[in-house]
């Protein structure tokens, strides 16, 4: 069995349930975890991991120096010749340029995965550029989770041929599915980092909008946290919407889980930020949401209008169009008989396509093709 290193830092943090999902369930290879920083191995577990905190001070030290001066990861080298690893799988692009050293001492093939912003906002900066035209002049293959993905890999300088789109996966069993139907209340849940391109801010416009032109009862949840928190919290008070809202901080997997079978609709209204920076492809929690039956209040951004099913079991709005956005949540609460359906469109539509245990097989086959 070929052995893949699986090289991401920290592991694992805010991408731990999708870039796992790509880990655990390998069948014909081995994998094993390069990482400068273990974050949550008890959530994420494997069978091999190797970080420079296991090592003495002095290699620590050595280590930290190299990566100060050169930007890479040559910790990485003796590993992957001892474990007789056969390919290198780098996930997000930075992590990619950092891994370039190991893969030309080594001369093991590379395989980078772009998610977010090491495509949308790093593309901005004439350093990382630099790094990335290495990157993709050496490196084997690119994956795109969509079709927006693959064409901003384009437009930054890769090569068409070395560009492939590897839908993410989601564990469908693991997840509950549940029929939605109306009780009086419609429970809206939003999951997300507080940041500019989660579009948090719009979807409380939308919703507030909504409700001056349909009143209706409702709570909303916001699973999450990050720098916006405080002018997010500013916002819920100031458009009336506090009564009914409760922010939940940050909730570890299998609770984020547990909550969208204690909600109704799930709103991710992602936005391109000022500086750039955008989904690239699309938020995982829209698969898990509608792996559990719940249907979508998105905007038309990055890969979002390939991951959810436009009219049929989501709503889609252009972003920052609070009056459009307002428009889909009182259509969707006005056809509350739908939601049942829209659910099972959903659920099948997440297993068909994205289903971890299927997605794995094609991710394997382009492991063929370069080890």
């Amino acid at each position: 069995m070929k052995t893949v290193a699986h090289c991401i830092t920290p592991y694992l943090q805010t991408a731990g349930p999708w870039v796992y999902e790509q880990i655990r369930h390998n069948i014909h290879y081995r994998s094993i975890i390069l990482t400068q920083e273990i974050f949550d191995v008890e959530s994420y577990p494997v069978d091999l991991l190797y970080s420079p905190e296991m090592l003495s001070r002095t290699q620590i030290f050595l280590n930290r120096l190299v990566r100060k001066f050169i930007g890479q990861y040559s910790y990485y080298t003796p590993i992957i010749r001892k474990e007789r690893v056969a390919l290198l799988h780098a996930h997000f692009g930075y992590e990619g340029c950092r891994v370039l050293w190991a893969k030309r001492k080594t001369k093991v093939p590379l395989i980078t995965s772009f998610y977010g912003a090491d495509a949308t906002e790093y593309s901005r900066y004439s350093f990382w550029m630099r790094r990335y035209k290495s990157l993709f002049e050496e490196g084997e293959i690119f994956l795109a989770e969509g079709t927006a993905m693959a064409l901003k890999l384009l437009e930054m300088g890769c090569d068409e041929n070395k560009i492939k789109i590897q839908k993410l996966g989601v564990d469908v069993d693991r997840i509950d599915y549940k029929e939605r139907t109306f009780d009086e209340q419609v429970r809206f849940l939003i999951c997300a980092g507080f940041k500019e391109k989660k579009g948090i801010d719009f979807a409380l416009k939308g919703l507030a909008r909504a409700l001056s032109i349909y009143s209706f009862d409702f709570e909303l949840t916001l699973i999450g946290d990050g720098i916006e928190r405080p002018k997010l919290e500013e916002m819920v008070t100031t458009l009336g919407l506090s009564e009914h809202t409760k922010f939940c901080g940050m909730l570890p997997y299998n609770q984020v889980l547990e909550q969208l079978n204690h909600h109704d609709v799930l709103l991710q209204t992602s936005v391109t930020a000022k500086n750039g920076d955008g989904e690239g492809g699309a938020p995982v929690i829209l698969l898990d949401a509608q792996a559990a039956g719940m249907p979508i209040i998105a905007t038309k951004h990055g890969d979002i209008p390939e991951y959810v099913i436009d009219g049929k079991n989501a709503f889609l709005c252009q972003e920052h169009d609070v009056e459009e956005l307002a428009d889909n949540i009182v259509g969707l609460v006005g056809k509350q008989q739908q939601w049942s359906k829209m659910g099972r469109i959903g659920r099948e539509h997440v297993e068909k396509n994205y289903n971890s245990k299927l997605q794995i097989l094609s991710l394997e086959a382009l492991y063929d093709e370069v080890s």
